[in-house]
């Protein structure tokens, strides 16, 4: 399930020029799951069935000794997005990061497929940090 949720992230991102390695995702999902120290793999339930799942790190910044929680995939399928669960699976991040020792708790989303994430986490108290771009330099 995560794997097929992973690939429906894929079709949906910025990324999706790249080619997704479903071995590779299902060793990095296997590392994952459940809850340590340093990494976390949140599925989200509705009616006592997945509809999305969330993975993070945490890991202390090159300039910082404080642990900073990132967010490294989070999809929920379209037609649970703006949910109770959507937003609990979230919360269960959030909680998972401060269970861990982490000061600060980062959350993204990908230019045209979440954009109304960007007003989500400002009503949660994040402020935005930095952006990304990306430019393809091999074929």
């Amino acid at each position: 399930m995560i794997l097929r949720y992973a690939r429906n992230f894929h079709k949906a991102s910025p990324y999706r020029s790249m080619r997704f390695d479903s071995e590779k995702s299902k060793k990095f999902f296997a590392s994952t799951l459940g809850a340590s120290q340093t990494s976390v793999m949140l599925v989200a339930l509705k009616a006592g069935g997945p509809i999305g799942f969330l993975a993070a790190a945490a890991a202390e910044p090159v300039f910082s000794s404080e642990k900073i929680s990132m967010e490294l995939a989070w999809w929920v399928e379209p037609e649970h997005r703006r949910t109770r669960s959507s937003y609990l699976l979230f919360k269960a991040y959030e909680d998972w990061a401060l269970r861990v020792g982490c000061s600060y708790v980062q959350g993204a989303y990908l230019p045209g497929v979440s954009t109304d994430l960007d007003d989500f986490y400002r009503s949660q108290g994040y402020t935005e940090v930095e952006s990304s771009f990306m430019k393809r330099i091999k074929v």
